[in-house]
């Protein structure tokens, strides 16, 4: 688009200095008018050059959450390859800057991998009350991978989560970032179905998050924990004490 304002620009100021010759005050206002069109054009060229929004640089925090869930994922799977389903929350709750910084994060330690994985992005669908995404929201989403090798969640841990479960003889490993610091990922966590939950540590300022520099490892050192089957009453103590 640029370039065609500019040939045109150049295109009248060529054709008054040609009328010019002939027709003086036609040509010379031709020549002032691709003048000035060449002028508006270098102008729009300066202002897209310097006012052009700069892409948002990747969330450290999120790159730092799922290289533990991907590092938790490749101790359990070992060499194994398939699918991997990566959960999101529709975008209304999560934008795709802060998505891709999850996938950056979790594809980081994949690359030390021995088994060929797949990444499949998945969205939940927008939950019909306030209450949040509920189990059958999962099932739901779910059911477009059903031969998921693992399953990363990044939408939380919804009310009776280890119902989500019910019925299956062999589930897919299950991870899991709970940003609220809830409590319902307790039962399918010591259950076994869950295999791993990062959490924000309690009395952690979001503030202070959204700015954190350092490491992954750094990063999640200061400002999240990991829950597993063999900690999970442990951590779950912690946030009932700081809960009181």
């Amino acid at each position: 688009m640029m370039t065609v304002l500019l040939l045109a620009a150049l295109g009248v100021s060529a054709l008054g200095v040609a009328v010019n010759r002939r027709w003086r005050l036609a040509g010379q206002a031709m020549m002032i008018l691709g003048g000035l069109g060449l002028v508006g054009v270098l102008a729009l060229q300066f202002r897209q050059s310097v006012f052009t929004p700069q892409p948002r640089p990747p969330s450290r925090c999120a790159i730092a959450v799922s290289t533990c869930l991907a590092d938790c994922m490749m101790r359990d799977l070992s060499s194994r390859s398939g699918t991997v389903v990566l959960l999101f929350p529709e975008r209304r709750v999560m934008d795709a800057d802060t998505e891709q910084s999850y996938e950056q994060g979790f594809t980081l330690p994949l690359r030390h991998g021995r088994g060929d994985l797949h990444l499949k992005a998945i969205h939940l669908e927008a939950a019909k009350d306030k209450g949040g995404h509920s189990v059958a929201g999962f099932r739901q989403a779910l059911a477009q991978a059903p031969d998921a090798l693992a399953i990363i969640c990044y939408a939380g841990v919804p009310a009776e989560f280890e119902t989500l479960f019910a019925g299956q003889a062999n589930p897919a490993p299950f991870y899991a970032f709970d940003p609220e610091g809830g409590m319902n990922w307790v039962i399918a966590l010591k259950q076994g179905h869950l295999r791993a939950v990062v959490l924000p540590r309690p009395g952690v300022n979001a503030r202070d998050i959204e700015g954190a520099t350092g490491t992954p490892q750094d990063i999640f050192d200061r400002f999240y924990l990991l829950a597993t089957p063999s900690n999970a009453d442990e951590v779950a103590a912690q946030f009932r004490k700081s809960s009181r």
